[in-house]
């Protein structure tokens, strides 16, 4: 996959996962695990676990768009919750932490890089959701979500192959070539760009679970350090 680098300062963070796993491509979704609906950390068809602690926020909005709560279980290994019947989107916030990469080609998820032999870079994973539950939700942008993809027309409208126009937002403002992932769990490596204005159509890949993503690395004030964000888009459509 292609990784893009941009000149933005993006500030340091906090948390780290105790089960990390390297943090390139990994996205975080809702999906429908032995019964319950889970937080799912993965990249293409894997799945990792990752600690509870990692999720900071899950805003949750009715079917109005207006402010309301999501039920949240805290697991081992991951987290799930219990969607109400009048869910309609929620945003999700997940910090992964920070992973040094040593010239030998070790990866070593750690707070503290400073004592690291060896060390080449440094990544610092954030990552974003936004899922859609609800077929009655009109789309629209969701505040604090750094970048954001947001659809033209609820997604859970629409069924396998068909077209879906998406903009894509960073820090609220369209996001000029921003690089798109239409369909993370099934071609992971193919990205598209969205034209000047943020603008791009892709085509609803799957029955079931949908996740689109976007992948952009941001330098830091660190020269060592980036910041790599990843952010979803994800719903799941009925069965045909």
């Amino acid at each position: 996959m292609k990784k893009r680098f941009l000149a933005a300062a993006l500030g340091a963070a906090l948390g780290l996962g105790m089960y990390a796993a390297p943090a390139d491509a990994h996205g975080v979704y809702y999906a429908n695990r032995v019964d319950q609906t889970a937080l799912v950390l993965g990249e293409g068809p894997l799945d990792n676990a990752y600690d509870p602690a990692c999720v900071k926020r899950i805003d949750a909005y009715d079917v109005n768009f207006r402010p309301t709560s999501v039920k949240r279980v805290n697991g081992d290994k991951n987290i799930t919750i219990v969607p109400g019947e009048n869910l309609g989107v929620t945003a999700t916030f997940f910090d992964y932490g920070y992973f040094a990469k040593t010239t030998d080609g070790k990866v070593i998820p750690t707070r503290d890089f400073s004592k690291i032999k060896n060390l080449k870079s440094v990544t610092y994973a954030y990552k974003y959701n936004v899922h859609y539950w609800n077929a009655l939700v009109k789309p629209s942008k969701i505040s604090d979500v750094a970048i954001q993809i947001v659809p033209e027309v609820n997604p859970l409208t629409l069924r396998r192959g068909d077209t879906l126009k998406l903009r894509i937002y960073k820090d609220g403002a369209p996001y000029a070539n921003a690089p798109v992932i239409a369909d993370v769990l099934g071609d992971l490596t193919t990205e598209t760009e969205a034209d000047g204005n943020g603008y791009i159509t892709v085509r609803v890949a799957n029955n079931g679970l949908n996740v689109i993503g976007v992948e952009v690395g941001f330098p830091t004030d660190n020269p060592k350090v980036t910041k790599k964000i990843f952010s979803s888009l994800s719903f799941i459509l009925p069965a045909e």
